[in-house]
């Protein structure tokens, strides 16, 4: 009986470490600048002939009221606000004490300029501007393309005793 539960323990073992070896390694960045904290600013992945991309992000533990103002990267020739809360130029205000979260369904900056094709599991570098904080260096990940997405293959729970 214990060589039984041995076994399992080490089916089991290379079951997980196979599973995460297979996957993608998450990503998450997260840069703390004097004012707030920037948490995985990220894009999807684009086809070839895209001139846009939406880059989404959050914005937390905001301390002193600020404004994201500029942003640059090597994958685009600019930036510029969109979604629900549209600006021209780019002029974004985070309140003193809020969480702010830049999506695809709402308020988002949007790259625009690209200068090739973004691939998935990619990261670029992201130079942010602040108002008040100055420039904040992250890096923008390649997540999948909306089609891809619905595509990938659901694992099943396991569970180990």
């Amino acid at each position: 009986m214990q060589r039984d539960i041995a076994r399992r323990r080490l089916l089991g073992t290379a079951l997980s470490a196979a599973v995460c070896g297979w996957a993608a390694p998450a990503r998450a960045c997260e840069v703390m600048t004097a004012t707030l904290r920037v948490l995985h600013p990220w894009t999807r992945a684009t086809v070839a002939g895209a001139d846009t991309a939406v880059l989404c992000m959050t914005f937390d533990e905001v301390h002193t009221a600020d404004r994201l103002v500029g942003v640059r990267t090597p994958i685009a020739s600019g930036a510029r606000l969109a979604g629900t809360a549209p600006g021209t130029p780019l002029d974004l205000p985070i309140p003193q004490g809020s969480t702010l979260e830049l999506s695809e369904d709402g308020t988002h900056l949007l790259l625009t300029g690209l200068h090739a094709p973004l691939q998935v599991g990619r990261a670029y570098p992201l130079e942010l501007q602040f108002a008040q904080a100055g420039v904040a260096l992250a890096s923008v990940s390649v997540d999948f393309t909306a089609a891809n997405a619905s595509a990938l293959p659901a694992f099943p729970a396991f569970r180990f005793r």
